[in-house]
């Protein structure tokens, strides 16, 4: 059986459904039995979990679910990583798999990831004795980097596709220990995550075919790969070469349909919250050597299960933030006529309901997706069709919308600036 994860953390209400077009992309394209491990925080709603639930329900899967918090000891070293709140503290989540996941080796998966594959293929690799497998990372002009961090541009990994084979990784006992060292030598990191993994693993990994994870780009070919969209542009975006992939996956979900009310069945709900052992008294950092790659045949040491503690004591912060009080502006009164009072009183209530319609322009791309569906399996090109010209759509009004707004804009400081100045009038002395 497959074992697959994804991490999520949903802070505007749509990455949930971003994975769940993950998850029908890697269900489409392969027959084998499929185990799906979803890793979260609070911001993944109950409504998504059920969506996700029915989702792997109808393609005859298992689905379970992670609550888990991060240890006390990594939160207060990530915490001081500089760019962890661009990436979240949900980024650390893939660093502790192998404290939860109890399986020999597992296949994670970004939410930018679009499998036009059997996902098999990379299931069936033999790691041996190696950490993990991975592609190497396809950036450019990062060899500055990469020095600065003690890391071999050679071997440099992208995480975003990634074979962890995770009894060899428990099997290294310091591993953990050498996440905290590196985190606190390197707080200006740019990629957390990515950084950590290449700095423990990199030494002992397996490289990887290109197209188990290759990055996007407007003349690829998608045909049997795993393709990252790395960068700004999505493959959910309307302009992206693979558009139309992400519109014919998301008609599988239950994001494209009414949402069933009757649960199919529970989902299974794990809260985990773990402490790893103490850490050892800190010592100077040494980045670890960087030999060839090459395959070993020997057996992989036994395995030893994690010592999970119970969670440790947080701080309880009870004192309440001093009420601030925003100060009273004066402002000299401007005299209106009662006519243009009104007209401008009109004039700013259509600025706020086009505010409002620009706010809210996720909740209608929503509602107009609240349309009745046929099955998955019977969906057409048409229909594909149908709902991109409506995604297009929306998108065009928006941005007449934002147009009008700004037009409305224009001609509001336009009439400030044609005010007439009020004429000196001189006057003339008569002389006897």
């Amino acid at each position: 059986m497959i074992e697959l994860v994804l991490t999520i953390n949903d802070k505007d209400g749509s990455y949930t459904e971003h994975a769940g077009v993950v998850l029908a992309s890697v269900f489409a394209n392969t027959a084998h039995k499929i185990n799906v491990h979803i890793v979260h925080d609070d911001s993944v709603s109950e409504e998504n979990k059920l969506k996700l639930n029915q989702l792997t329900d109808s393609f005859g899967h298992n689905i379970h679910f992670y609550h888990v918090t991060v240890p006390h000891d990594l939160y207060e070293v990530a915490s001081g990583v500089h760019k962890i709140n661009f990436w979240t503290m949900a980024s650390m989540y893939r660093l502790l798999l192998p404290l939860f996941i109890h399986s020999e080796k597992v296949i994670y998966l970004d939410c930018d990831i679009l499998v036009n594959m059997d996902i098999n293929e990379l299931w069936s690799i033999d790691l041996g004795d190696r950490y993990l497998g991975a592609v190497i990372d396809q950036g450019q002009n990062l060899m500055e980097y990469f020095v600065s961090l003690g890391l071999s541009a050679e071997l440099y990994f992208n995480s975003g596709v990634i074979l962890f084979h995770l009894d060899n990784i428990r099997a290294k006992q310091t591993w953990y220990e050498e996440m905290l060292a590196f985190l606190r030598h390197f707080p200006t990191v740019t990629m957390p995550d990515q950084d950590v993994l290449n700095a423990i693993y990199s030494s002992n990994y397996l490289q990887l075919d290109l197209r188990y994870n290759t990055f996007a780009h407007s003349d690829l070919d998608l045909d049997n790969k795993i393709v990252h969209f790395a960068g700004d542009n999505k493959w959910w975006d309307s302009d992206s070469p693979a558009a139309w992939l992400y519109y014919k996956f998301l008609a599988m979900t239950p994001w494209a349909r009414e949402v069933v009310q009757e649960q199919a069945s529970e989902p299974e709900q794990v809260n985990i919250v773990f402490d790893p052992p103490p850490v050892q008294p800190e010592e100077a950092y040494e980045p670890p050597p960087v030999p060839e790659i090459q395959h070993v045949d020997t057996p992989p040491p036994p395995f030893q299960e994690p010592v999970i503690l119970p969670p440790p004591l947080l701080p309880q912060f009870t004192a309440a933030a001093p009420e601030i009080v925003p100060p009273v502006l004066e402002s000299t009164p401007v005299k209106v006529k009662p006519h243009r009072r009104k007209h401008r009183s009109s004039r700013l209530r259509r600025l706020l309901r086009l505010r409002k319609k620009l706010r809210l322009r996720r909740k209608l791309k929503l509602k107009l997706r609240r349309k009745k569906a046929l099955r998955a399996k019977y969906r057409t090109k048409k229909r594909i069709k149908l709902i991109k010209r409506r995604y297009v759509k929306r998108r065009r009004a928006l941005l007449a919308a934002r147009k009008r707004l700004a037009l409305i804009r224009r001609k509001k400081l336009h009439a400030r600036k044609k005010a007439v100045p009020v004429k000196k009038i001189h006057r003339v002395r008569r002389t006897a």
